[in-house]
């Protein structure tokens, strides 16, 4: 039987054009998400991250194609993991997905729901949601404490 998904919430002062910017515009995912990215923001495109993601290196790209989208308010990817988590869990199929729901809440305030689900049973996999749970709340936290390239 599959585990859950993995679901993260948090309001963050910023408007949403802005956080959406942060997830979606290469050169701001860039300086403060991953050391570089390769995005083409329309479904079927591409959503990838290298270099870093949050505060683990990455020895290959992790993400994706883009399977839904609605600017401003869903980014959703098809969501590879690293290698380095096992071949077993890199290669499996389908792969995991990433959902994240922007909402806005006001002017200068937005709630981001990151969903990640798909994770199946076994060591490995129970290794490789650990693994990404760490990275998704480094990367919330990056968001909760600002400078910020908006």
């Amino acid at each position: 039987m599959a585990s859950g998904p993995l679901v993260l919430i948090e309001e963050l002062p910023l408007a949403v054009e802005d956080l959406w910017a942060l997830w979606t515009e290469p050169a701001k995912v860039a300086r403060w998400l991953s050391g570089g990215s390769t995005i083409n923001l329309v479904v079927g495109g591409t959503y990838e991250l290298n270099g870093h993601l949050a505060t683990r290196n990455l020895s290959e790209p992790v993400g994706g194609a883009i399977v839904g989208l609605q600017e401003e308010y869903v980014l959703k990817v098809a969501w590879r993991l690293p290698a380095e988590l096992g071949r077993a869990v890199r290669d499996a199929t389908p792969s995991t997905g990433l959902t994240v729901l922007f909402q806005p809440l006001g002017p200068n305030r937005t709630r981001l729901r990151l969903e990640h689900d798909g994770w199946r049973e076994g060591d490995e996999w129970t290794a490789a949601l650990r693994w990404q749970t760490e990275v998704w709340t480094a990367v919330l936290e990056r968001l909760k404490l600002g400078n910020l390239p908006v």
